[in-house]
């Protein structure tokens, strides 16, 4: 007779249940290995905090249209409307926003050690967009990082 239990369902059996059989399978007590350190798991679409020495790496070599966008958060405790952005650089095109978020992203994952590709500094607050009368373009709406990345922004811009 052929028993075969797959990695996946072996997993499933409780922890005794899996000592139990290795102990009968090997002829000896079977010793649990230490967990080994694992990636770091990113949340999906919710930004992630900065630290005083990621946010001055971030900010090396940033176009200055970046930096004041970034500053603007710091000075808004982290949240900073479409329209307030956009009038900051004197654009009108939402496209203008996506590129900036586009480039702080992209520098961002390259920062991180394991190269976190769900990883983003910058979130929308999906609650608070506001549509034309055709609910077909956005016309405001929040964009925000966390609040310990606003302080390392504070903190960097000396607010």
């Amino acid at each position: 007779m052929r028993l075969v239990i797959e990695g996946e369902d072996f997993r499933r059996l409780s922890p005794e249940t899996q000592r139990d059989l290795m102990k009968l399978l090997t002829g000896t007590n079977y010793v649990e290995a230490p967990e080994l350190p694992r990636k770091t798991r990113y949340r999906l679409r919710e930004p992630i905090d900065l630290t005083p020495e990621l946010t001055a790496k971030l900010m090396h070599g940033l176009a200055d249209d970046h930096r004041r966008r970034l500053e603007l958060f710091a000075r808004n405790d982290g949240r900073a409307s479409m329209q307030e952005l956009l009038k900051l650089t004197n654009d009108t095109d939402w496209h203008v926003l996506s590129y900036f978020q586009s480039v702080v992203t992209r520098k961002l994952r390259r920062l991180l050690p394991d190269g976190g590709k769900a990883v983003q500094l910058i979130g929308w607050d999906y609650n608070s967009t506001q549509w034309d009368a055709e609910h077909t373009q956005i016309v405001d709406g929040t964009y925000y990082v966390t609040g310990e990345s606003a302080t390392c922004l504070r903190s960097y811009f000396h607010l």
